[in-house]
């Protein structure tokens, strides 16, 4: 162990390789939000479909609405270009099976995207390098894509849900350290928030916090 962690602490003494690759695994949990909906005044009949027209339909009412998103796994890979020991630029791709729903009060009247994919091109710092530990702070921009669903919802008169959210602005920052075993090798730990706007009708900030570990395989 001891002979371990010296060498750990020299190869923290030479200039740190150029590029990384890294693979990291964690949670993904995003917060709620709310909306405005017109739900339909018909009521629902079987298979979820509206009654026959015979049956007197009340005018759509706007209806507030709030959204939750279960707490997911996500898988997250990338690499970094070092071009001074304390700079680095990062390019990364993750994604995350989190599933949205749709409440009106305590009644839910169906779920929406079941997939959160996040693209980002980052700016990193590097604290110090001269130690085995070798902590960062993070901030950069990508894309955010919600998509994989609805199911039906058959109150929803306007506006839809569409299956596909597209390609939303996105930001993040955070924070994290290097553990530096081998000059080649390293184990990461690290916490990001991603920033950017609701999916479909909820209005608002959604923000995706990030909490991540994973291993980096550094070349010269």
């Amino acid at each position: 162990m001891l002979f371990s962690l010296a060498c750990s602490w020299l190869a923290a003494q030479d200039p740190p390789p150029r590029l990384e690759v890294f693979a990291q695994g964690g949670a993904s949990i995003l917060n709620n939000g709310s909306g405005q909906v017109l739900l339909s005044g018909c009521p629902v009949c079987t298979q979820g479909l509206p009654c026959p027209m015979e049956v007197l339909c009340a005018p759509p009412t706007l209806t507030r609405v709030t959204s939750s998103f279960s707490k997911a796994g996500r898988f997250f890979v990338g690499g970094r270009l070092r071009f001074t020991r304390h700079e680095a630029l990062e390019a990364s791709y993750s994604f995350s099976p989190n599933r949205s729903s749709f409440w009106q009060g305590n009644q839910s009247f169906g779920s929406g995207y079941d997939r959160v994919d996040l693209v980002a091109f980052n700016y990193v710092h590097y604290l110090w390098v001269r130690t085995p530990v070798q902590p960062f702070a993070t901030i950069g921009l990508g894309t955010n894509h919600f998509s994989g669903g609805p199911s039906v919802v058959p109150s929803i008169v306007s506006p839809s849900i569409k299956s596909d959210n597209g390609h939303q602005f996105a930001w993040n920052y955070g924070g994290g350290a290097d553990i530096v075993l081998q000059r080649h090798f390293a184990l990461r730990l690290e916490l990001r928030d991603y920033v950017t706007s609701q999916p479909s009708f909820i209005t608002g900030t959604s923000h995706n916090l990030v909490p991540s570990a994973g291993i980096v395989l550094r070349f010269r």
